[in-house]
Order: C-alpha cells, then sequence, then structure tokens
C-alpha cells in the first residue's frame, strides 16, 4: 500500500502543477473580461455555459466511466484489445455526437427565446455547441494518458488546449470585436486543434481499420445509468443559476458566476487528487490493499480538505479585490460555501468505489437523486429572498 500512496502523492502533485499552470490562465483573464463584460453579458456566457454543459451530459453518456474500467479489465490481452475499446468509443462520440450537436443547433431558435429574449442569432449556440464536443474528444485523448499513469502528458495537453483556445478567444474579442461569440468560437477552434494533435499522440491505442460497434452494445449499458447520474450533477451545478436569473436577472447572475469561480483554488487540488486517484482505484478494487488504501486516503483528503477551506474563506474578500473589477467585490461570501461543495464532491469518488467494483453504477441513482432534491427545495426556500448566498447554501 505505501508504493500505492507513494505514487497518489507524486501523480497528485504533478496533476496539481499542471491545474495550477492551466486555471492560472484562466485566472489571469478574469480581470481582462470582467473589464470588458458587463455584469449582464457575463451573465450571458454563463447562461449558454449551462445549456452547454447540460448538452455535454448526453455527449458524454457514461463512456469514460466505460473507458476507465475496460481499459484495465482488457489489461491482460495486450495493447490491440485495449484498442479497440478505445476506438470504439471515439466512434460512437463522433457519430453519437455529431448528431446532438445538429438536433441541439435546430432548437436553438426556443433557447434563444427562452433564455436570452431572442439576443442571440443561431450561430452562437452553433460554436458553442460544437466547442463542447471537440472538448469531450480532447479529454478521451488526455484520458488514456491518466489511466497509463502518464500526468505530464495529460496535463501537458490539457495546459496545451487552455493556452491556446484562450488566446484566440482573447484575440476575437479584443481585435475583432466578436465579444460573446468570440469567447465562444475560441474555445471551439482551440478545441479542433488539440483534438486532431490529441489523436496523433494516442495512435498507438486506436485502430480505425473498421467500425468498432461490437462494442457499443456493452459500453451504452455500463455507461447510460451516468445519464441521470450527469442530469444530477447538473441539477447540483446549474439550478442555483437558474434560479438566480430567473428571480433577480442576468446582473446577479454574472455576479454569482465570477464569486463561483474563486473555489478554483480548491477546485485545482480536488482535480489533482481524482487525477491522480481515479486510475489507481480502478487498479486496487481488483487487488487485496484496496479497502485499506480508500480508508487511509479517506482520512488524509477529509483533514487537507477542511484546512483548504477555511483559508479559502479567510482570503476570499482579498481575493475578489485583486483579481477582479469593482463591480465584483460583493460577490466574496458565497466563496466560503461553495468550497465545502468541491471538497466532497472529490470524496464522493472515493465512497462510491464499490458500485464501480460490482458494476452497479445504476445504484448512483439514489444518492444523486437526494442531493438534487434537497438542492431544489432549498434554492426555492432562499434564493428568492438570499440572492447569491441562497444559491450557494
Amino acid at each position: 500500500m505505501k508504493t500505492r500512496l507513494k505514487q497518489l502523492a507524486k501523480d497528485s502533485i504533478v496533476y496539481g502543477f499542471g491545474d495550477i499552470a492551466g486555471k492560472a490562465v484562466l485566472f489571469l483573464l478574469l480581470p481582462v473580461y470582467t473589464r470588458i463584460f458587463a455584469p449582464a453579458e457575463y451573465g450571458f456566457i454563463e447562461t449558454l455555459t449551462m445549456l452547454n454543459n447540460f448538452l455535454i451530459i448526453f455527449l458524454i453518456m457514461g463512456m469514460d466511466a466505460a473507458q476507465s474500467f475496460y481499459f484495465f479489465e482488457q489489461k491482460s490481452l495486450g495493447k490491440i484489445a485495449q484498442a479497440g475499446i478505445i476506438t470504439a468509443i471515439i466512434q460512437w462520440r463522433l457519430i453519437w455526437g455529431g448528431i446532438m450537436v445538429v438536433l441541439a443547433t435546430l432548437l436553438s431558435p426556443i433557447l434563444n427565446a427562452l433564455f436570452f429574449n431572442g439576443g442571440l442569432s443561431w450561430e452562437y449556440f452553433a460554436i458553442a455547441f460544437s466547442g463542447a464536443l471537440f472538448a469531450q474528444l480532447i479529454g478521451q485523448s488526455t484520458a488514456i494518458f491518466q489511466l497509463l499513469y502518464k500526468p505530464l502528458k495529460y496535463i501537458g495537453m490539457t495546459l496545451a488546449y487552455v493556452v491556446i483556445s484562450s488566446a484566440i478567444s482573447v484575440f476575437l474579442v479584443v481585435c475583432f470585436g466578436w465579444g460573446v461569440k468570440g469567447y465562444f468560437a475560441g474555445t471551439c477552434i482551440g478545441g479542433i486543434i488539440i483534438t486532431m494533435f490529441g489523436f496523433w499522440l494516442v495512435r498507438d491505442y486506436l485502430d480505425f481499420s473498421r467500425l468498432h460497434k461490437e462494442w457499443w452494445p456493452k459500453l451504452v449499458k455500463f455507461g447510460s445509468p451516468f445519464i441521470f447520474n450527469g442530469l444530477a450533477m447538473y441539477v447540483l451545478l446549474n439550478t442555483d443559476r437558474w434560479f438566480i436569473m430567473h428571480f433577480h436577472g442576468q446582473y446577479a447572475l454574472g455576479l454569482y458566476a465570477v464569486g463561483a469561480k474563486f473555489i478554483i483554488f480548491i477546485l485545482v487540488a480536488v482535480n489533482a487528487f481524482r487525477g491522480a486517484f481515479w486510475p489507481m482505484a480502478m487498479d486496487a478494487i481488483h487487488s487485496k490493499d484496496g479497502p485499506r488504501l480508500f480508508q487511509t486516503v479517506s482520512r488524509l483528503y477529509l483533514g487537507l480538505g477542511i484546512i483548504c477551506v477555511v483559508l479559502l474563506t479567510s482570503l476570499s474578500p482579498l481575493l475578489l479585490k485583486l483579481l477582479s473589477g469593482p463591480a465584483y467585490h460583493s460577490a466574496y461570501p458565497i466563496i466560503g460555501i461553495l468550497s465545502w461543495y468541491t471538497v466532497f464532491y472529490g470524496f464522493f469518488l472515493i465512497v462510491s468505489v464499490g458500485i464501480f467494483k460490482k458494476e452497479k453504477t445504476s445504484f448512483l441513482v439514489i444518492p444523486m437523486g437526494i442531493a438534487v432534491l434537497t438542492n431544489i427545495v432549498l434554492g426555492i426556500c432562499f434564493v428568492p429572498q438570499f440572492g447569491g448566498i441562497g444559491a450557494a447554501i
């Protein structure tokens, strides 16, 4: 078990530094965006991002979890067998994802009327939805490096995507005045570039000589329960924003969105842990020392997580003054509240591992369903009166 813990610590550090570098780019842009975009415009970006996140649930369809599980299951059969799984998932995502993007774009007039008062043309939706598809394809490539215990390559690709897409977005917004459209166009163009590069890097695990459709029924069966899990996570992450927009408008949503971005300081650590621990957990569930590993890791994780929440809550007013425009400074109270969500989100990865071991992914419906109902009820009770703070609670 000591070897596993050393591997976890080593990989967590690598993932952490890489994630910090990627998030640093986004944070350096925050003072720029909060001065270019008014809170109401930032609310437009946040709303379109929420629609994007809803589409992503159906684009992923649990294929990321399926890839992780079957990658190790087929490990004893060699690289050719693993390549068949990975390629089957890519082919599914290209076909299924393309259909979903087209259908979602066709619905853009309805979405425009419901959420933007007719303020956006269909091109905004097509660009944003296409960017979401390419982002998932990038995630497929980076996940392979994660499963191979190659965190440096994982971080390199992730960082390249953030830097390139952000640079293109800023260029389009500042130089061409594309505004909200430029924000999403940069993400889409950067996604196309890094997707092609990612496929080239993992070419040893790809086999496009034929259509691997024989894997699709098994992959869909394993991954489809995650659609509900994804919908539940979507509700947990976005119901607060929908309530704020409904009761208090786009301006209040923009304030909340910027404040919520500051949980990134804890999210970096949580993502580093999840990135390092996930492949180790999938491997450990087949070994005898698995239970002891999960017990030890859970204690360490919660202890460090609580310390981070207390520190971030104390520093939140200062951070907002340093890294955002004056119009956003009043959003600091929500940072400490949302930090608790981030810590428990990471902890759920540890306590739910038995579900994956037994391939009972449908059981995820129970805890997620309870969380969703709690979130909706409390949102209805708190948001009308307390706004962003109530939403965070």
